[in-house]
């Protein structure tokens, strides 16, 4: 157990850091000192030092992506642990800051034992979504009051931008995001674009991955979602989004890559696994708030979220 205990704390520290680094990256700070080393033919980042001084920078954002990431995997864990179904500390995973520019792949935690019933497994699978969704929206909000309003000559499809060690990286937008856009940016025009403060990237980035778990394939949250409140019926509706998901490929690749995980996840399964007792399903309260996060899916469901 303690090191158990220790390996999530490890990989929890090396993804904190490693978005911290992504964040001060996001701010044109460069707390590696990066040198280019040409290997095989190619030009690859090597840092050379770190200057600590610079990594304050990446603090907003490092501490609250990974905080909105905590706080998503420990909604899941705490309702695991009230209905006593063995499961882990969350697994976060850490990845360099250099090829992903949030310095992590996210998180996740291991169900150590079968589900009841579909109360429980709504219970815990609503429940991440939920609470990533509630403090990533006023997160959002407050970074957007922070963030820039400039001229651009790009399409209005990406209405949103962050630089990334200089370079611009162009965001997409959904319902949820264009109405805090209206409430809080109000009369953007035509031919401007936001500058995301890093604080509005992690609150973006906290929605959009909401989004991504509440997705109804398989294993993912929303598959858990949608199996406790239909029950079989969940596998037909997975191939619907399956199917949209291969056009979608075609403007960001990143669903065809993100529809293999959720597959490889429910080990090439589309539909959910069946609970122990079928029978007993969710009340009329849980149904209500089963159906207000797939519309919160909905809402946050950006079709071309990314744009190098």
């Amino acid at each position: 157990m303690p090191g158990r205990l220790l390996l999530h704390f490890l990989l929890f520290a090396a993804a904190l850091a490693s978005a911290i680094v992504a964040g001060a990256f996001l701010t044109g700070m460069d707390p590696l000192r990066t040198r280019f080393a040409e290997i095989g033919g190619g030009l690859y980042p090597v840092p050379t030092r770190i200057r600590f001084e610079q990594l304050e920078a990446g603090l907003t954002f490092g501490v609250t992506f990974i905080g909105i990431l905590l706080a998503h995997e420990l909604g899941h864990y705490l309702l695991a642990r009230r209905h006593r179904v063995p499961v882990s500390l969350p697994y976060f995973i850490p990845f360099p800051p250099y090829f992903s520019i949030v310095g992590t792949l996210g998180a996740f935690i291991r169900l150590r034992g079968p589900m009841a019933n579909r109360t429980v497994l709504f219970d815990i699978g609503v429940a991440g979504p939920l609470v990533s969704f509630a403090l990533s929206l006023p997160i959002l909000v407050a970074g957007l009051y922070l963030s820039e309003v400039i001229p651009v000559a790009e399409s209005q499809a990406y209405p949103f931008r962050v630089l990334f060690l200089g370079e611009p990286i162009w965001l997409g937008n959904s319902a949820v995001l264009q109405l805090a856009t209206w409430a809080t940016v109000p009369g953007l025009e035509p031919g401007q674009a936001i500058l995301l403060h890093p604080l509005a990237f992690a609150g973006w980035l906290g929605i959009f991955v909401t989004a991504l778990n509440l997705i109804p394939l398989g294993q993912l949250d929303g598959g858990h979602v949608l199996y406790a409140l239909v029950g079989p019926r969940q596998r037909s509706l997975g191939m619907v989004f399956v199917l949209l998901l291969i056009p979608l490929g075609l403007v960001w690749w990143g669903w065809w890559l993100w529809a293999g995980v959720a597959l490889a996840v429910g080990r090439g399964r589309v539909g959910h696994p069946p609970v122990q007792m079928e029978e007993a399903r969710p009340g009329r309260g849980r149904t209500i708030l089963g159906w207000v996060a797939l519309a919160i899916f909905l809402l946050s469901f950006s079709p071309a979220p990314l744009r190098l």
